[in-house]
């Protein structure tokens, strides 16, 4: 780790977001080798300014496959991409190329537990942004087994 950050490196985190996420995120951890749950991230604790960016992902194991639902979608997040995929299966949202490219990022931090940036070229929006940067953080009932994601998204 960077002695001026509190993050390791390969995180890259620039966006103010994602580092007021990480933090929040480490102090819950209960140990350093495992981490929070679901039960220890707390809406009326979290910085105000995270709550429009957040999206928190439920993990599922199917058939020896991971995929994904989205539990919450915040409304920063609603706004920007002009749909609320609250309740919806990854499956059904994205096309075959983008599902690829979103399991080659949450599929690792869901088996080593490990937070990670993924960013994906969202090509023409029609808006001002074309890449969107988000921070996952991993959730486990257990500390240990990866039940759920918090992933916090920055567009630029």
């Amino acid at each position: 780790m960077d002695g001026d950050q509190n993050w390791p490196a390969e995180l890259d985190l620039t966006a103010p977001a994602h580092v007021a996420a990480y933090a929040y995120w480490r102090a819950r951890k209960p140990s350093e080798s495992l981490v929070p749950s679901r039960h220890d991230i707390d809406p009326l604790e979290m910085p105000r300014t995270l709550l429009p960016w957040i999206n928190l992902i439920e993990v599922h194991r199917k058939h020896g496959n991971l995929s994904y639902r989205h539990r919450l979608v915040g409304t920063g997040i609603v706004d920007m991409r002009n749909r609320d995929g609250t309740g919806r299966w990854f499956e059904d949202l994205y096309d075959h190329a983008r599902l690829a490219r979103v399991h080659r990022v949450l599929d690792p931090v869901v088996q080593d537990g490990q937070p990670r940036v993924l960013q994906d070229d969202l090509g023409n929006t029609g808006r001002a942004y074309r890449t969107l940067h988000s921070l996952v953080l991993p959730l486990a009932a257990d500390g240990v087994t990866i039940d759920m994601l918090m992933a916090v998204a920055h567009y630029e």
